[in-house]
């Protein structure tokens, strides 16, 4: 028999660990429910909580800097402020981080990182030697940028895209840059090339696959975006192994000019036949290819893997009910999509961070409900939004309507005659009838998906 977590008591204290937008909606959403208890949210990023995607758009090519920084007592101190000075990406409302709406929530903000757990005592040890029990536990880690292992990695002038720090430090270097060089073509490498664009800084993207966003385009999409990032300018080298980031001889020139940005050589590899080595010169490098969703804190405990956080549809451990895992980190098990090699699903979505957190919320509180939720999410690249709704597979049939970068176009992913995704480009008001053909599974006749004439609603009502 199921084990009804509806009747289990309203824990006394809660711990979530991350404070980034899954960990502090969690923390929101507590509150708004009328959560009687303690809440310790813990993370060592000196902001308060926010939402990411601004990070390799907007924040990228905006006029004016869009952040100030200000000096910020050290974390470590009893006394330290909310963080950094507010910004626009806090998750709203801001005011709530302030520290007496946090003491009026009965919301411990520490900054701090938590770096191990003992299970048995429900024991959480963070970096600074404090020691915090708890009832229950929120992993609301996220992600770290997965380690390259390029050599020359750790070298300046060579960045990752993670937090808002991460974005403004790229932000400054691609305003003096006389050539970027990015490694991976997913999202945020691709929408990083289409900001440089902007700014005019010629644009070299490395991708070791055959294809650019190949986990959330269906192939002929992908082709239609790498021709336009090529028509515009950027160079895209694909089946590309990135060996090396060494400085050249005008770099090791002493003394050096702090205004003059290091040159450097990324040295890579042809993975196909003929093995061509080969170099691409510049002074800003971003390393984008993906994150490790494992918490080191956890690395003891059997509780996560390479996936993440193993959790049911509850968004709890089945492993330790007293744990919950939120957004980035958490691998939720039964929810797969066929095929997946991992009997799961994680989604590195905006919409799947708030989403979730309700639900973990709600399940806290003693309101659980199985989550559910369709995937979708959004980039902006080369003037263009595109929209996924669903997970495309390689293998999937593909009816097209209308032709993308001629006007708002649509490609349907079919399996097996139903909708399982499909991707809008420009088309942004049709997303909500989409999101029904694929949350539905409904099967539609291919010719009427072709059809602009038949509507989306016709489709699925």
């Amino acid at each position: 028999m199921a084990h009804d977590i509806s009747a289990e008591a309203v824990p006394e204290h809660v711990v979530i660990v991350g404070a980034g937008h899954a960990g502090g909606r969690v923390a929101q959403q507590l509150q708004a429910l009328g959560f009687p208890g303690r809440i310790t949210l813990i993370g060592d990023e000196r902001h308060a909580p926010y939402e990411r995607p601004a990070l390799s758009k907007d924040w990228l090519t905006s006029e004016t800097e869009p952040w100030t920084d200000e000096p910020v007592a050290a974390v470590t101190e009893p006394a330290a402020p909310s963080g950094a000075p507010a910004s626009s990406l806090a998750l709203a409302p801001a005011a709530f981080w302030d520290r007496p709406s946090l003491r009026d929530a009965r919301i411990e903000r520490m900054y701090d990182r938590a770096i191990a757990l003992d299970t048995a005592q429900r024991l959480l040890t963070l970096a600074s030697g404090t020691k915090i029990g708890f009832d229950r536990l929120v992993v609301a880690t996220g992600g770290q940028p997965r380690d390259s292992g390029i050599v020359g990695a750790d070298l300046p002038g060579v960045h990752v895209l993670r937090t808002i720090d991460d974005s403004l430090a790229l932000r400054r270097a691609l305003r003096k840059s006389l050539g970027l060089v990015i490694i991976g073509a997913g999202v945020i490498g691709m929408e990083v090339a289409s900001a440089a664009l902007d700014l005019g800084v010629p644009v070299t993207v490395l991708e070791a696959g055959d294809r650019v966003l190949s986990r959330c385009l269906p192939p002929v999409m992908a082709d239609w975006l790498l021709r336009e990032h090529r028509a515009r300018g950027v160079r895209v080298e694909s089946g590309v192994a990135v060996e090396a980031i060494v400085t050249t001889a005008n770099a090791q020139q002493k003394p050096y000019d702090a205004d003059a940005p290091l040159r450097y050589a990324v040295r890579c590899k042809r993975t196909g036949t003929g093995a061509e080595t080969f170099d691409v010169a510049a002074d800003t490098v971003l390393i984008a290819i993906g994150v490790d969703c494992s918490p080191a804190f956890l690395a003891d405990t059997d509780l996560a893997g390479r996936h993440g956080v193993n959790v049911d549809e509850w968004c709890r451990s089945p492993r330790a009910p007293w744990l919950y895992a939120v957004g980035d980190v958490a691998h939720v098990l039964g929810n797969a999509v066929e095929g997946s090699a991992s009997g799961g699903v994680r989604q590195e979505t905006w919409r799947n961070a708030e989403n979730q957190a309700l639900a973990v919320a709600e399940a806290l509180v003693g309101r659980p409900h199985p989550y559910r939720e369709t995937q979708w999410m959004w980039t902006d690249q080369l003037g263009y939004n595109i929209q996924v709704v669903g997970q495309p597979d390689p293998s999937d049939e593909v009816v097209l309507r209308g032709e993308p970068g001629a006007g708002p176009a649509l490609a349907f992913s079919l399996r097996d005659g139903k909708v399982v995704a499909g991707v809008l480009v420009n088309a942004g008001r049709e997303r909500r009838f989409l999101e029904k053909l694929v949350g539905n599974g409904i099967s539609v006749d291919p010719a009427s998906l072709a059809d602009p004439k038949v509507t989306l609603r016709e489709l699925t009502s």
